[in-house]
């Protein structure tokens, strides 16, 4: 047996070692890789997996994405979604979801794309530039942490056919400051640390079927992504991207999954939208869509994101959504550690933070699941009356941040935009206009209604939003550093709560506001009180 070990005069190999290069774990290793630590991911499969999984993004990943700088490389694969349709049992409209445009993130509400477009993307585009290490062809065999270090045991695999993977006899042990689990429901990180998991009760078969084709336009007729609630099959089907097409249909009691490896059964299904001669199969196989959610996100030096956290049904499209929050939510926080600024019970609250909102996306996936999956004639015909009756539903808003790191006022009273996700508008600066995040920054955001913010803080204020990097904007164009609210979404998203300052986290949910810009240095004090900082002027430097 051969090993091989990299050089540890540092005392780790990397900071943070992430297993697993999906989309969440690419995010995840770009975001830290841009911060300037050592990151390297360890990935068994040796190229960008061929197959699409995931298809939906909503506005909150794509300005993540945005903030990647990934938004022209990815401008024409993202198909924006105007409605969500779900059809009766008789094939007429149910229900019409329309996530509204533009969106609270500043861009479209939803998104149809193909996924291994998005992976090529955020590999070349994100982590090659960010420096990240990522080595393919190991899978993670042993795992092995101290209150300092965590050590993973990797062995080479190679890949004998397109997904077919072989082990080898060399291994590798590599050291990091935090491991990371973006491995996937099977997660060999989770089980390796004994992190348990709860099962939230639903559990059903379905044929996931993706298609490539010929003539795009020929299909141009289907919706965008619908989902037919027929009691004799419940049937999805949507536009994957510019250039796909997906079909879901739900296994019978009666059926099994081996009954659907015969390619004319397949096509029997999709008859009534696709032939052979529209375009080929390029996928065509059954999955358990589960409702999972693990009982922790952190144990120790190890960290859990994705689908190693949590499974959700597919029918609100959020299953990759969540992960990439959760890359977003740990990214900035394992900065602050890493750099010594934050403790690190600071991770703590990726548990309070993310398992509520996970939780809740999982159980409303459950009862739309509900909807979909009823067999029953009769009782279809009557959920199809019931919600005929009803108004349409309003976009779909995700719950806010209930705990963790968020703002408390002195005074007892209740924050209004704590834990929201915050708002981006258009903005024009220096001549120029554009979303905000690009124009003035990213990162933390204090955001002032009028007036100079800097002007209402001591040199010990400035300190912290130099050491934390906080982009700092007046929406009065006339004072140092101010923007022009081009669409006033901002303006009037302060004023409609009653705040004149707002204080924006990295992955853009918002920290705490204010109702006056006298009222700043508490909101900054609280801050550094939750996260625990530990800076001095000399490594903060001042704002000038």
């Amino acid at each position: 047996m051969t090993k091989t070990n990299i050089d540890n005069s540092q005392g780790f190999d990397f900071d943070v070692a992430i297993v697993g290069y999906g989309p969440v774990g690419q995010a995840l290793a770009a975001m830290l890789g841009r911060a300037g630590h050592r990151v390297a991911v360890f990935e068994r499969f040796g190229e960008v997996y061929r197959l699409p999984r995931a298809v939906h993004l909503d506005h909150e990943i794509m300005r993540l994405l945005q903030s990647l700088g990934l938004s022209e490389v990815l401008a024409d694969e993202m198909v924006p979604v105007d409605e969500y349709r779900w059809l009766g049992a008789d094939g007429e409209l149910l229900l019409r979801f329309e996530p509204g445009s533009p969106a609270r993130s500043g861009w479209d509400g939803s998104y149809m794309f193909f996924q291994p477009e998005l992976e090529r993307a955020i590999d070349d585009h994100a982590c090659v530039p960010a420096g990240v290490r990522v080595e393919r062809g190991w899978v993670a065999e042993g795992l092995e942490q101290s209150d300092e270090r965590a050590e993973l045991t990797l062995r080479r695999v190679t890949e004998e056919e397109p997904g077919r993977l072989a082990l080898t006899g060399e291994t590798r042990i590599v050291s990091a400051r935090w491991v990371v689990g973006a491995d996937g429901a099977n997660s060999f990180v989770r089980e390796a640390s004994a992190i348990t998991r709860r099962d939230l009760g639903f559990q059903e078969r379905w044929l996931v079927v993706d298609v490539e084709p010929h003539d795009m336009a020929a299909v141009a007729h289907l919706p965008i992504a619908s989902q037919h609630c027929d009691p004799s099959r419940p049937t999805t089907f949507v536009q994957s991207g510019p250039r796909h097409r997906r079909w879901e249909f739900m296994l019978l009691p009666d059926e099994q999954a081996s009954d659907f490896e015969d390619p004319e059964r397949v096509w029997a299904l999709l008859e009534p939208w696709y032939r052979p001669q529209d375009g080929p199969l390029t996928r065509s196989a059954v999955y358990e869509f589960r409702s999972i959610l693990a009982d922790q996100m952190r144990s120790g030096r190890v960290l859990l994101v994705g689908d190693a956290a949590h499974l959700t049904p597919p029918f609100l499209g959020q299953g990759l959504c969540s992960g990439l929050r959760d890359a977003a939510n740990l990214a900035w926080k394992l900065d602050l550690v890493l750099r010594g600024l934050a403790p690190a019970q600071l991770l703590d609250t990726i548990d309070s933070e993310r398992q509520p909102q996970n939780e809740a996306i999982i159980r409303l996936a459950i009862e739309l699941g509900k909807v979909l999956c009823q067999l029953d004639p009769q009782a279809a015909a009557e959920r199809d009356a019931m919600l005929r009756q009803i108004e349409a539903p309003p976009p779909l808003e995700l719950p806010p941040l209930s705990s963790g790191l968020l703002h408390r006022a002195v005074s007892g009273g209740s924050d209004p935009l704590a834990g929201t996700l915050s708002m981006q508008g258009v903005v024009r600066r220096a001549g120029r206009a554009g979303r905000f995040d690009d124009l003035v920054g990213r990162g933390f955001q204090l955001i002032v209604a009028d007036g100079d913010p800097l002007a209402q803080l001591s040199s010990e204020h400035r300190a912290l939003l130099a050491a934390l990097d906080v982009t700092v904007a007046s929406l009065d164009p006339a004072v140092p550093g101010g923007v022009g609210d081009v669409d006033g979404r901002l303006t009037a998203w302060l004023a409609d709560h009653g705040v004149d300052a707002v204080l924006v986290r990295p992955d853009f949910y918002v920290f705490g506001s204010c109702p006056s810009v006298g009222e700043l240095p508490e909101l900054l004090d609280d801050l550094r009180s939750q996260l625990q900082l530990t800076y001095t002027s000399a490594t903060a430097g001042a704002l000038t």
